[in-house]
This record gives C-alpha cells, structure tokens and sequence, in this order.
C-alpha cells in the first residue's frame, strides 16, 4: 500500500507553531486525501494559536489575514493556516462574524462533512473527533450537525455535497439528501461565480447526473436533462442550455461556439477539421458518437495542418496577387479550403496559376 507523507516543509511549520507554545494540525482535505490515497498541493493547519501570533512567529504574509487565515506559499504547496473557531455568522450565505476557540472540538463541530473534520499531528497520527474515517470507509458522505440548518446558513454547501458525492463516489446520508431536497430553492442565493466553480468540479467529476437525480437542474437554471461525459470543461459547458451568464471567459466561449456549431452539423468533415483543429474535433466527436479512428484518418489525411504548410507564403501570395487587406485574407482563405479540398495540390507552381487566376476574378470587381 502506498503511504504519502506530510512534506517536510509542512511539518517544519507545525514544529515552529508548536516551539511557540501552540497547537497545530493539518486539517481537512489533506487529511482527507491522505486517507484515500491521493496527493494534494493544498494544505489547511488549525491551530490555536491567534492571527497575531501567527504573524510573530512568520512575518507579514504577502495576502491580507481575512476571517483568521494567513496564507503562504512553500516548497510549490498552498497553505492556509487558520485559528480554531467554534461559530460563524452566515448571512446570505456570506460569513460576516467568526468567533475564535481554544479547543479542537468545537473547530471540528463547526466543519461542513465528517469526512472534512480530521487531523493529522507532526507524527502523522490522524484526530478523528466526528468519525469521519469511518464514514468514509462506509462511502458516505455525512454532514456535521443539523443538515438543514447547516445548508441554510451556507447554501453552497448543496453544491459541495454534490461535488464531495461525484468526486469520491460517495452516497449521501439520508439526513443530507432530504435536507438537501428541501432546501434546494437557496441556491439562488448564490453569486453566479460561486455556482460555476463548484459546477466546474461536478461536471468534470461526471456529477450532472447527480445533479438532476436531486432536482437542481431548475434552480440552477440549467434546462437539458443529460449530457455526454467528456473530460474538457468546454465540451461539457458546450451542452449546457441555460440562460444564466455562467461563461465570461473569452477563450471558453470561443471553445463552446466551436464545438456547438460541429454538434449543429451533426458530422465532422475536412475542412471542420482544418479549421477547428483535432482537439476541438475530438471532444465534439465524442459527444456526437462520431467515430475516434474516423476522425485520426482524416487527420492523417489532411494535405495541411495549418496555413504555415502551404508551399507559398502569405507575403508570397500578397505578391502575386497584388491584394492586400480582407481581400487577401479571402484568397489565402480561398487556397487553404481547396487545398484542404483537395481541388488543388500544394505545390508551388500550381497556386501560382490558381493565383493568378482569382486576382484577375478580383480585379473583375
């Protein structure tokens, strides 16, 4: 069995917490991870020790302390170390008030799943307060406390559920998928940016079915019912009908159009190929069941890859043609499409006569 240490760098701030008099554990998503075998480069410590101390004993941190957490950077890990705290004030989903402890306890009981509430001391011995070992063990996703009041207080914690279940193939405790059930209209509570990151993780966790079996499609705004799996994020966003302004992003909309519009053909043909280019392809063949070995042939077969390979040069062509401006990039689009075509080889005598040919088409005009 593969055992994964703590980093030595990790283990140096926990040793240099606790010379001052604190105490310090790993918490949360390592400890988790570090149960199930899997690697992560985010690391949480909990300790008792306040904002101010943590300041004394590491310096200014380069980003602001916010709610009790002072983040570093060491040794290619992202830490956040944060003092316990045994209650937090929610409003509208927003943490507005945290109230610091000095017990263990109450900043285990004030965590969002079991699974989440386990600590690892400088020995890499694990601190299992709320049996979240044994959950995990049994497959079950369990939250701390009230599921009810805990989904209020923190509705994205619906989508977390959702995310944590997909992830790690996880069933929900009855007492969470009720309450998740009942509580599921405060998702409009939600900043949109807060949605899309979590819906991120669950589609590309292969979660949308998870998604509808709880009903969170209408509230979420999303109106199709299934999709295919792929795993690139715009290729699942590409198929997600929904009026909500999830996407911004300039490049993923770029993405989506394309692939919607090969999904649109219901094919892949050359020139599709030529222009998008195999990966956008690839994703929309999968979602359209369009043959993978099809489309490699085709790839292989393309006469170019790219208006680099065409045997003149784009400055070549401007010379020959006497065009410059949108009119030139019409003829360079021209010869790329019948080269691609094949109605024409890409040989160099060859497009100087098709050349010559258009420039006077377009001298006609």
């Amino acid at each position: 069995m593969v055992i994964f240490l703590i980093p030595n760098v990790v283990k140096n701030i926990l040793k240099e917490i606790e010379k001052n008099g604190f105490e310090a554990y790993i918490v949360g998503g390592f400890v988790r991870d570090y149960v199930l075998l899997k690697k992560t480069n985010d690391i949480d410590i909990a300790t008792n020790a306040l904002p101010k101390d943590l300041v004394s004993i590491f310096g200014t941190p380069k980003r602001s302390i916010e709610y009790g957490s002072y983040h570093m950077k060491e040794g290619g890990y992202n830490i956040d170390i944060t003092t316990y705290r045994t209650e937090e004030a929610y409003e509208n989903g927003r943490l507005e008030k945290v109230v610091y402890s000095n017990s263990l306890l109450e900043d285990a009981r004030r965590r969002d799943f079991t699974m989440n509430s386990m600590y690892m001391n400088k020995n890499e011995e694990i601190i299992d307060l709320l049996n979240g070992r044994k959950d995990l063990k049994q497959k079950t996703l369990k939250m701390i406390g009230n599921p009810i009041v805990r989904l209020k207080e923190d509705p994205i914690r619906i989508l977390r559920a959702v995310r944590f279940a997909a992830m790690y193939h996880l069933k929900l405790d009855k007492k969470l998928k009720t309450a998740i059930l009942k509580e599921k209209k405060h998702l409009s509570e939600i900043p949109l940016a807060k949605i899309r990151k979590e819906l991120d993780a669950i589609l590309l966790a292969d979660g949308f079915p998870l998604l509808k079996k709880l009903e969170l499609l209408k509230e979420l705004g999303i109106e199709n019912k299934k999709i295919v799996y792929v795993e690139d994020i715009s290729g699942l966003w590409a198929q997600i009908k929904t009026e909500k302004n999830y996407i911004i992003e300039k490049e993923l909309k770029k993405q989506q159009k394309m692939i919607n519009n090969l999904l649109k053909c219901g094919t892949i043909n050359m020139l599709n190929l030529y222009q998008y280019g195999y990966y956008i392809c690839r994703v929309s063949a999968i979602i359209m069941h369009f043959p993978l070995k099809r489309l490699e042939k085709m790839m292989d077969a393309l006469p170019i890859k790219s208006r680099k390979d065409i045997e003149l040069t784009s400055k070549e062509i401007a010379s020959l043609s006497k065009l410059k401006g949108r009119e030139l990039g019409s003829l360079i689009t021209e010869i790329e499409q019948a080269i691609v075509l094949k109605e024409i080889p890409n040989d160099k005598e060859i497009l100087k006569k098709f050349i010559e040919e258009r420039r006077l088409n377009y001298a006609k005009y």
